[in-house]
């Protein structure tokens, strides 16, 4: 296998089309996750078992911007005024990418300011009901 990096600088990350590209200080600066689990599975006492598999089990995605920067007021705006979001990311070298449809930025996180040793990120969190993920290359 050769050497791939995955660096910011080789992900590409779009929301509703913008590349986002102003990341703030997280060890992670963007994480996906899943929502619900992929299958459920129920055992009885009797020794069998009943599997319910969720057709889209939803992917919840975070986002750790600089503060007061440009991509960070693109996400604010997104966020007040409630609009429906797309999702991309691709990781060059690895071909590695994902999608996110039918989404909605759901919270923020915590706001930081005005003292102390540390400035927060900016912190967006999204849910989407639609994500379709390829890993590897």
């Amino acid at each position: 296998m050769a050497l791939v990096n995955i660096t910011t600088e080789n992900t590409v990350i779009t929301v509703n089309g913008r590349q986002i590209q102003d990341w703030g200080e997280a060890e992670n600066p963007c994480t996906e996750e899943p929502i619900d689990p992929t299958s459920t599975l129920r055992r009885g006492m009797g020794g069998n078992a009943v599997r319910l598999d969720r057709i889209n089990p939803g992917r919840r995605v975070t986002l750790n911007l600089n503060p007061g920067g440009p991509d960070a007021a693109f996400m604010q705006g997104l966020l007040n005024s409630n609009a429906n979001i797309t999702y991309t990311r691709t990781v060059i070298g690895t071909l590695e990418n994902a999608v996110g449809a039918e989404g909605a930025i759901v919270n923020d996180g915590a706001i930081n300011r005005a003292g102390g040793s540390s400035i927060s990120d900016d912190v967006f969190i999204m849910e989407f009901n639609s994500f379709t993920t390829l890993r590897g290359g």
